[in-house]
């Protein structure tokens, strides 16, 4: 007779829960690396309109392309600032999916040390099976009061 486990549907959907939730995790670090890289490109811009703001200070300026300089470096650090803010929110969904990710390892590893604790029972109840077989032909073949001849 074969091993079958009783809930190998469960530990199966639970295997799948899991394989979907690493799925989910990798999804995530993949958002909040983009979102690193443009913050990155954020600030490495903001840099340039600074340096070139700095360099066109030394010579003569129109008071409206000054107030273009500033106007455009201001709205570089706020798009910083929201850049800094999905940032974070990537982080927390980073954190959140891989606490749901570790529910779910642990939920499929209880079911999986389950099986395990079920496979054993199976095994100890096939000795078991086995040992009556033979004493029940011990018995058949020497009879029950120990008559060895």
């Amino acid at each position: 007779m074969a091993y079958h486990f009783k809930l190998e549907t469960v530990l199966g959907l639970r295997r799948n829960l899991e394989e979907l939730a690493q799925q989910k995790l990798a999804r995530e670090l993949t958002l909040l690396e983009e979102q690193k890289l443009r913050l990155a490109a954020l600030k490495q811009q903001r840099q340039e309109l600074i340096a070139e703001f700095e360099e066109e200070k030394h010579r003569q300026m129109l008071a409206p392309v000054f107030a273009f300089y500033m106007e455009g470096i201001f709205r570089k650090e706020q798009e910083i600032e929201t850049g800094l803010a999905l940032v974070e929110a990537r982080q927390g969904a980073v954190a959140q999916a891989r606490e749901e990710l570790t529910g779910k390892v642990r939920d499929k590893k209880v079911m999986e040390k389950a099986r395990e604790r079920d496979y054993q029972k199976f095994l100890l109840a096939g000795l078991k099976k086995e040992q009556n077989e033979a004493d029940e032909q011990m018995v058949l073949r020497f009879g029950r009061k120990g008559n060895l001849h």
